[in-house]
């Protein structure tokens, strides 16, 4: 978690799909504080969109973060798979879904609440990875 689902009319090469995968994981940790471990990216391609969109990304996200953040983790996230995949703002279709963290386990444990990842201790021993 979270769970970012990456939904193309056409197939990405292998070194866009890597790259936008980072992309997502960096926006998504950069800005929300989230450890790296938590970030999935998953791919369906060849998948029918509607007219004129060449992108779909919905991102399942835990629960708990302000509006404010949300908006500015769709708008930086669009932004920058605008420029790396070489899409118009239009062809971008970019939605958040908030899910409450205690509904998502990571490595057999509950996830933290948004910005109690440092008093979590399994986290801080790492069996999450």
């Amino acid at each position: 978690m979270p769970l970012y689902t990456v939904t193309t009319r056409k197939s990405l090469p292998d070194q866009k799909r890597e790259e936008l995968a980072n992309l997502i994981m960096n926006v998504h940790c950069g800005l929300t504080g989230a450890p790296e471990t938590f970030v999935n990216v998953m791919y369906w391609e060849n998948a029918p969109l509607n007219s004129g969109i060449a992108i779909n990304v919905l991102g399942t996200v835990r629960k708990g973060r302000t509006p404010d953040m949300n908006q500015t983790l769709q708008n930086e996230m669009a932004a920058k798979i605008s420029d790396l995949l070489l899409l118009s703002a239009g062809e971008i279709e970019m939605s958040l879904f908030e899910m409450p963290a205690q509904w998502i386990m990571e490595g057999g444990e509950v996830l933290p609440e948004p910005g109690e990842e440092a008093f979590c201790e399994w986290l801080q021993k790492g069996h999450a990875e």
